[in-house]
């Protein structure tokens, strides 16, 4: 049993085994002829297999149902060195998934042989790049050029009656009923099909009709029921086409890549043109010769296809016929607007009439009367005008050029209105027309229309435009009326549009202050409506209206006077008087709406700190002061500082509040604006004596801040190290400067100054030889001025400066001595 199995499976590999040793001796000798042994692949290389070589010799074990894996062990045995196996094996992997595509399989579709070029060209439809042509396309290159159209004959349809049979096609013979059974036969080279039990049946050069009908007739040797078209039939048989056989046709002429293909003996004159890529430049799209048996079998004229879809001319091809594009002999050039403008081919009785058809004929826009031909002579060009009666019968060289130009952009029977009237714009023109019926037709003039008068813009004899006036009112009551012309241009104004647009302003305590349009009737009342009324704050007592003064058109001098004012009052209900509601409004006039004198939003000022109630408060009184304020906080806690309480200013309210210190020289320490300024006061001195010039009025916005005791000093600008130091009472300005380090050597010592806490500056004094230094105290800051750094001047600045001097002084001099 075990001998069995082991016979049964060496039996199942032998073949496979005999396939991979094909296979290597096909590498081997593929590579044979590159020095290298098929039996020692030791020292072979990958750089050495070429990827057209692996695609090969994969191509190969698959047909032989060898994988690249299994090839790539055996020629390890050979001596092949792993690592040139590995990278094999790689480039193996990524050729296969580059060739790896989607393959729909049906049992019964007929398949074509894989069309190839043989010969000396390349694959065409790879490689060729359809030619860009400057100037004017060829009529039909588009079909070529664009590689991606793909025209090929269709496999997958009846068998055509006339189909000739040859060798290399394959016959399937499908038999049904009391018996079945199935044939797929190839026609081999003696042009015969072999069936089993029958024999060979001679199928070369007959039509698939003719093929079946003999085969059938051997058939029925062997089956009895196949008896067509009788009662007692009980066998059917038929037969039909499968795959179908490549024949071999060259493409000479003028084309872009002449040669030999293989293609399917289903393909036409056409397919086989489309492969070489098409006509070339000089090449005739309708004198393309079919040769067969070493004649002329037909001309095929490209343009019966493209112009009309006629394919009686697209034959199919046979096995060795000649495919021959002659050289053109007369082109033509279709310009302007036609809608296909390019180079057409034409033949020698052909006219000017089929050119303009195959270029699509004259577009939308074209002049038809006329068409200017340019045409070579032997020595020179010359223009020829065609009428359209000689269209028909005008006969084409080669290098014509036909000019198809555009209708003139102006009408010939156009009048335009435009203005008051109902419905503006353009007219026909017709015989006799005047302006009343042109009026009429736009249905009449508008109500406000300005009857004094209007305008006609008229082109003259000499294209240049003039004006003729007539009166709108005498036009509409009949009184005389106009002949019109071509291209009139009438215009009839609107009132409206005569003068300057009429508006009315109002500002003021009013909702929707603004300019508003002014309508007749318009009285005071009415505006206010507009504007959305009154505001609270609108006082009731004066509303102001200023109206503009017109004046004389000439008058003897001019006067002083700029406007008139009128004043009106309203009640508490903010209703207006009996006299304001019968004054009416005129243009321009503006109208102001004052507000109370009494009338405040309420606004507030703030304090922190040590108070007993800190917090926001609404000013009572225009007079309140600081003092006040701190009353209705409670007055001070025991932990206020009194000396370092501040107040801040909204700089709106206090835009001149600055602190500039003279430190000598030009040199002033600036701070940087901020929105709030801090305002020094005296606390001590405000509580002590309340309403002094000391205790400040409060604004909106004030802020008062009393800060609890301060304990520290802060020392800053030119000193060794900034720092804040505890307050010691007693100690001078020097001794807390020495606590921060000492001066640096850019420290200005003199003009060291003293910023208290409640925004107080004090200056370092001197008198004679004797100096005083600030009074120090908590919660104040020590500023030491820093010199500023000028730098030296470069040799090359001094060198400047000097010759300026000296040609400065030169000139001086030179000056002196001329007087």
């Amino acid at each position: 049993m075990l001998n069995k199995t082991l016979r049964t499976r060496l039996s199942f590999q032998l073949p496979r085994l005999i396939m991979l040793i094909v296979l290597m001796a096909f590498m081997g000798a593929g590579l044979s002829g590159q020095g290298f042994n098929a039996n020692d692949l030791s020292r072979l290389r990958s750089s050495d297999i070429s990827d057209a070589q692996l695609q090969t010799i994969i191509d190969r074990g698959e047909q032989e149902g060898i994988s690249a894996t299994e090839a790539i062990n055996l020629a390890k045995a050979r001596g092949l060195s792993p690592s040139v196996a590995n990278e094999l094996l790689k480039r193996a992997e990524t050729l296969q998934s580059q060739a790896d595509k989607p393959v729909v399989s049906q049992q019964r579709l007929r398949k074509e042989l894989v069309p190839a070029k043989i010969a000396d060209a390349a694959n065409l439809s790879d490689t060729l790049v359809a030619e860009e042509m400057v100037g004017p396309q060829i009529f039909g290159s588009s079909l070529f050029g664009n590689r991606q159209s793909i025209f090929e004959p269709a496999m997958n349809i009846p068998t055509p009656l006339n189909y000739v049979l040859g060798a290399g096609d394959e016959l399937i013979i499908d038999i049904w009923g009391a018996t079945t059974n199935f044939y797929q036969l190839q026609v081999g080279n003696e042009g015969s099909v072999t069936i089993d039990n029958v024999g060979p049946v001679y199928v070369h050069g007959l039509t698939m009709e003719e093929a079946e009908a003999k085969i059938i007739e051997k058939l029925k040797l062997l089956y009895r029921g196949l008896r067509s078209g009788q009662a007692d039939q009980t066998t059917y048989a038929s037969v039909s086409l499968g795959r179908v056989r490549s024949i071999q046709v060259t493409i000479i002429g003028e084309v872009k890549t002449p040669g030999t293909y293989t293609v399917s003996s289903l393909s036409t004159v056409f397919n086989a043109l489309h492969s070489a890529g098409g006509p070339g430049k000089i090449g005739s799209y309708r004198q393309i010769e079919l040769i067969r048996d070493n004649r002329i079998h037909a001309v095929f004229d490209l343009y019966d296809m493209l112009l009309r879809g006629d394919q009686s001319g697209n034959l199919r091809l046979n096995d060795q016929d000649v495919v021959r594009v002659a050289t053109i002999k007369n082109r033509v050039e279709v310009a302007g607007h036609v809608r296909r403008p390019a180079l057409y081919e034409v033949k020698d009785d052909e006219t000017l009439a089929q050119l303009i058809e195959f270029s699509g004929s004259f577009n939308d826009s074209a002049y038809t009367r006329q068409v200017k031909l340019i045409r070579n002579s032997e020595t020179e060009r010359m223009l020829i005008t065609v009428p359209r009666s000689e269209f028909d019968s005008f006969l084409l060289t080669n290098g014509d050029v036909v000019q198809v130009d555009k209708i003139l952009d102006r009408f010939s029977n156009r009048v335009t209105i435009e203005g008051a009237v109902w419905r503006p714009g353009d007219y026909e023109l017709t015989e006799g027309m005047t302006l009343s019926q042109l009026i009429a037709l736009a249905e009449g003039v508008m109500p406000d229309v300005f009857r004094g008068r209007g305008v006609i813009n008229r082109l003259s004899d000499n294209y240049d435009f003039r004006v003729e006036s007539f009166s709108v009112d005498k036009l509409l009551a009949g009184e005389y009326d106009l002949a019109l012309k071509p291209e009139d241009h009438v215009i009839i104004r609107s009132i409206h549009d005569m003068r300057e647009e009429r508006t009315i302003q109002i500002g003021g305590e009013v909702k929707n202050a603004g300019l508003f349009q002014f309508r007749e009737g318009m009285t005071l009342e009415d505006l206010i409506l507009m504007a959305s009324g009154f505001k609270v704050s609108a006082s009731e007592a004066r509303i102001e209206i200023n109206r503009r003064i017109l004046g004389e058109a000439a008058p003897a001098k001019r006067g002083t006077k700029l406007a008139e004012t009128y004043v009106f009052g309203v009640d508490r209900k903010l209703t207006l008087n009996d006299e304001a509601k019968t004054f009416e409004l005129r243009p321009f006039d503006q109208v102001y709406v004052r507000p109370r004198p009494d009338y405040q939003v309420q606004r507030s000022v703030r304090i922190e700190g040590e108070v007993l109630f800190p917090g926001e408060y609404t000013l009572s009184d225009r007079n309140e002061r600081i003092s006040d304020l701190i009353k209705r906080a409670g007055g001070l806690t025991d932990e206020a500082y009194i000396k370092g309480a501040t107040m801040l200013r909204q700089s709106l309210q206090l835009s001149r509040v600055e602190t500039e210190v003279d430190l000598g020289m030009d040199l002033t320490v600036e701070k940087p604006k901020s929105n709030e300024n801090f305002v020094g006061i005296d606390l001590d001195d405000i509580l002590a004596s309340p309403g002094t010039e000391d205790d400040l009025f409060l604004r909106p916005g004030d802020e008062i801040r009393i800060p609890s005791e301060l304990q520290t000093i802060r020392v800053s600008g030119g000193v060794l190290r900034e720092a804040e130091i505890r307050y010691t009472e007693g100690k001078n300005l020097k001794y807390y400067v020495s606590r921060s380090g000492g001066y640096t050597q850019s420290a200005r010592k003199g003009r060291a100054y003293v910023l208290y806490a409640n925004g107080d500056v004090e200056t370092k004094g001197s008198f004679l030889f004797f100096s005083s230094s600030p009074k120090i105290e908590p919660g104040a800051e020590i500023v030491v001025p820093e010199k500023v750094e000028v730098g030296s001047l470069s040799p090359g600045e001094r060198i400047s400066i000097l010759s300026t001097v000296v040609s400065m002084a030169a000139i001086v001099i030179t000056a002196i001595s001329r007087f």
